[in-house]
């Protein structure tokens, strides 16, 4: 939901730029567009500041790189989706290419950008020519996946927004829905799209997005006439917003936890006032609003988000109408961390991040109290605030408007993240209560299945590459293609570690990368990537993955294992990991890689680990 500020606080940003104080100015405009107070056409124009100080280096170091490449005028995009990579927090570059020069741009120089968005339009899908629809089809058809191809050769991640209509035209609402017109013709094309698209790509559906917006108010033909530029500003924005939720989709994937509050957020009215029975849930329009709300929230948590509960409120009373109340949708056990507490939220919040071992980037707070929302903002700016309505029945819309949670695909891993985090909770009880750490990871029965890595697999590697970030030593976000790739060298080893306790099934958790040393392939072996999901760290995993790496490694002949740390801004965690495990660090390269060191041939002692491992 969009929010109106007086132009004086609007301009502040603009005020902040004459004055030269390019710093404030940037953090401003960052605070504004998060937000979403700005108008779409001040949007245009924060997005021309910024891209000028990305430019002149005054905005930090970019993050990432897109390029748009359309069958229209994608210049206007690109200011516009710079300002919403900037108010979620990221530095990127947009670029475009020419007008309707798509597989030319591609041919010559996408090879820089992390992601390509392709922005196709109607004119030669919807043209008055002789072909017939079919063949209009099949044309659109073999462009986009030759561009496609050309892409996956790039290496870059792939965005790809589908064709719309923006009326029945000569045919009429009832025959342009039939065969061969327009409305049919795009909805078949969309449909063959998706289906050929490549795995790990995104479709950005224009159609659906015009619908939801209106189409009178997502498009303007006049623009179009005269730029061949067929959006509104309000049109650019909404896209842009879209386009940038695939991007971070197929880069880093989704929002990880939903934080809510409780009262007048999932149910109408304060607990600890009215009792756990007389709260608003099904009975009212109120009421149904929130169960309505509640669904919602289930279904995320079925489909892998981590959901969380942040309350100012007596713990015995937060809990209370989820044990008693008829009409409650959700459960105590939906919830990963429940902190019904005191203590300002921010606090209860980092308290949360601990407990699941998870950054606050990955963190979305929904809360009806608009007090405790600019806390939050200001306290954690990492978190994503949901702008929440005011009427319960708005509720639903303002989460999905916010596309925080967007992504490719859902792998087993995702529709067990529930439960996963359930035995999680299990094992927190059973480590308070063990005597020692010792006692403790014992008692766990920790089990890990390691195996080279494989198509059934691939899906799974490839999210572990794009999102994780704490126990990951390189951070190379290789796509599958790219692990195919790599794994295709002669005597590389690529391995998954898979993990089962008395509690439960962890899943996919562990990937392991190495390959032949560019200078020395029949001795060497090199580290690339090595990750693990936050949920193991501290169980002696990582010593039991590494010992069957080594001997792997000696089993293939090489001597010595070169391992690869590139520092991070979030995986500080494992800076000492290499020489923890015996490594000898080597002299710093020009490269910023830290790279370490060690012989193969010693004789020595492998680290010890509470994990049995298996094939």
């Amino acid at each position: 939901m969009t929010t109106t500020l007086e132009a004086p606080i609007q301009n502040d940003w603009q005020a902040l730029q004459r004055a030269g104080a390019h710093t404030a100015a940037l953090r401003a405009v960052r605070d504004l567009l998060r937000r979403g107070c700005l108008p779409p056409h001040r949007v245009a124009a924060a997005g021309r500041y910024i891209c000028a100080q990305l430019a002149a280096g005054t905005a930090g170091p970019v993050k990432t790189s897109v390029r748009i490449l359309g069958q229209c005028t994608t210049s206007f995009l690109v200011p516009v989706v710079t300002a919403e990579a900037w108010g979620r927090g990221v530095a990127a570059r947009v670029t475009d290419g020419e007008y309707d020069n798509v597989v030319q741009e591609l041919m010559r120089d996408s090879a820089d950008a992390d992601t390509v968005v392709l922005l196709p339009w109607h004119q030669r899908l919807l043209a008055d020519d002789a072909r017939d629809a079919t063949q209009r089809i099949d044309d659109e058809l073999s462009f986009l996946r030759q561009a496609h191809e050309l892409v996956r050769r790039s290496g870059a991640r792939l965005v790809q927004v589908g064709y719309d209509w923006l009326g029945p035209g000569a045919w009429g609402y009832h025959l342009g829905a039939r065969q061969g017109g327009p409305v049919q013709v795009v909805r078949e094309l969309n449909a063959k799209v998706r289906a050929s698209l490549p795995a790990e790509a995104y479709f950005v559906d224009l159609e659906q997005i015009a619908g939801m917006a209106g189409r009178e108010r997502f498009y303007d033909l006049r623009n179009y006439r005269w730029t061949r530029q067929p959006f509104s500003d309000a049109g650019l924005v909404l896209l842009a917003r879209h386009l940038w939720a695939g991007i971070r989709a197929v880069t880093s994937g989704p929002k990880k936890v939903l934080v809510l509050d409780l009262d007048n957020t999932l149910w109408g009215g304060i607990v600890g006032e009215v009792g756990a029975l007389n709260v608003q849930l099904g009975d009212s329009p109120d009421g149904e609003a929130y169960r309505t709300f509640q669904e919602h929230v289930r279904q995320l948590g079925r489909r892998g988000i981590v959901l969380a509960v942040c309350s100012k409120n007596n713990p015995a009373d937060a809990r209370e109408p989820f044990q008693k109340h008829p009409d409650m949708v959700l459960r105590l056990e939906d919830f990963a961390a429940f902190e019904a507490t005191w203590d300002p939220k921010p606090s209860a919040i980092r308290r949360i991040a601990e407990t699941l071992r998870l950054g606050l980037d990955s963190f979305v707070f929904f809360d009806d109290s608009p007090a405790e929302r600019e806390q939050v903002r200001q306290a954690l700016p990492e978190v994503e605030v949901v702008e929440v309505p005011a009427d319960p029945a708005d509720y639903v819309r303002a989460l999905e408007e916010g596309l925080w949670f967007e992504t490719v695909t859902l792998t087993t891993a995702d529709q067990q993240r529930a439960a996963q985090y359930q035995a999680e909770q299990q094992r927190r009880l059973a480590q308070a209560e063990a005597a020692g750490l010792p006692e403790f990871l014992t008692s766990l029965d920790m089990r890990a299945t390691v195996r080279q890595i494989d198509e059934l697999d691939m899906q799974r590697v490839a999210q572990l590459l794009a999102k994780t970030n704490q126990f990951n030593l390189t951070t190379r976000r290789h796509t599958a293609d790219e692990v195919r790739r790599l794994l295709a060298k002669e005597r590389a080893i690529g391995l998954t570690l898979r993990l089962t306790d008395r509690f439960g099934d962890y899943g996919l958790i562990a990937v392991i990368l190495a390959l032949p040393h560019e200078e020395a392939p029949l001795d060497t072996l090199r580290i690339d990537t090595w990750l693990m999901s936050c949920r193991a760290i501290g169980r002696t995993v990582e010593e039991c993955f590494f010992n069957v790496l080594v001997e792997q490694a000696r089993a293939r002949g090489y001597r010595k294992l070169i391992g690869e740390f590139i520092p991070s801004a979030k995986n500080g965690l494992v800076a000492d990991l290499y020489q923890r495990l015996g490594f000898t660090p080597l002299p710093d390269g020009a490269d910023g890689v830290r790279r370490f060191v060690l012989d193969l041939t010693e004789e020595r002692k492998l680290p010890p680990t509470y994990v049995r491992a298996g094939g």
